[in-house]
């Protein structure tokens, strides 16, 4: 590809993200769903350009985000981008799929961190101890509220308030983890239309049906269940951090593993699609479905369930 129509497609892509940019910052009703899309320009030119490229081509759309967005668009333009870089250049290199998903969650960890780190040492800014301060305030001051209106509050009410606020400090990096995994899902899945009609590349997704998690991964949720049962550790320890943050993204894995035998059961008994995404969508709101479905993806680890169900198919 010659240098001019290099530099007008960089131009045309440069442009997209601009009015992608825009939309996403004022007009806040898009900008949720717009901000998967921001990294399909950075996917499209590292498929087709080098490194090199694909780099200077971030540094000048953060220079864009300076000039026509806000203070946030800056750091929002190289989340997206490096995950968008990562992302096309995995798929330039053909590079399975499972790498390219997996490279996404990873920059986007690492983004975030590092956004979070460079908030608190150049701004002097905590997010997470605000947001934790505040919903301790808002908590605090519903209780107050619900007191002054004669309405009793039981401690064991307010007791349980309190933990779960504590919890929710405590299982931040698993949910730091959780979030990168569903916003790389996202991003891929928004991307991929585009990467089809644009790109000569493929990338091949397998259905969610044929997920198969390492059976290993069975042992170390029992292991974490075992060690959190009989080593108690205090809430305020590292240990007790750890052994609660494992065993959320263990049993996170659990579930997807269990949504994955349901599409599977439901593609051998020839159910319409629809009727897995209505279960999957349901679950989400109703906690004790998810806990059968867990079960479900820990069954499905353990025993060969998936061949008896072939099997008696045929």
């Amino acid at each position: 590809m010659n240098n001019g129509r290099k530099i007008a497609e960089g131009g045309a892509l440069l442009a997209l993200y601009s009015i992608l940019l825009l939309l996403t910052v004022y007009f806040p009703l898009l900008g949720l769903p717009l901000f998967f899309f921001l990294p399909v320009p950075f996917i499209l030119t590292a498929i087709k350009h080098d490194l090199g490229w694909s780099i200077g081509f971030l540094l000048v759309a953060c220079g864009l985000s300076a000039l026509f967005g806000t203070i946030t668009a800056i750091p929002m333009a190289l989340v997206t981008g490096a995950t968008g870089v990562t992302i096309g250049a995995l798929i330039r290199r053909n590079k399975p799929a499972y790498l390219v998903y997996v490279g996404a969650v990873l920059i986007l960890i690492i983004g975030i961190v590092a956004l979070y780190g460079a908030a608190a040492w150049f701004f002097d800014v905590d997010f997470i101890g605000d947001f934790i301060s505040m919903l301790r305030d808002s908590v605090g001051k519903s209780l107050d509220m619900m007191t002054a209106m004669g309405q009793e509050v039981p401690e064991d009410f307010t007791k349980g308030i309190n933990d779960w606020v504590d919890m929710l400090n405590t299982l931040l990096p698993a949910l730091l983890v959780a979030t990168s995994m569903v916003m790389a899902a996202l991003i891929v899945l928004a991307s991929n239309p585009f990467v089809k009609r644009f790109s000569e590349k493929k990338v091949s997704w397998p259905p969610l049906r044929e997920l198969q998690l390492p059976k290993s991964l069975l042992w170390y949720y029992l292991i974490t269940m075992v060690a959190g049962f009989f080593l108690r550790p205090e809430e305020d320890s590292y240990l007790y951090m750890v052994i609660a943050n494992l065993l959320l993204i263990l049993q996170l894995l659990m579930l997807l593993q269990g949504y994955s035998l349901l599409f599977f059961f439901s593609h051998i008994k020839g159910w319409a699609k629809a009727v897995p995404v209505i279960i999957l969508v349901l679950s989400l709101f109703m906690p004790f479905f998810q806990a059968f479905i867990r079960i479900a993806g820990i069954v499905d680890l353990g025993f060969p369930i998936r061949d008896a169900l072939r099997n008696k198919k045929q």
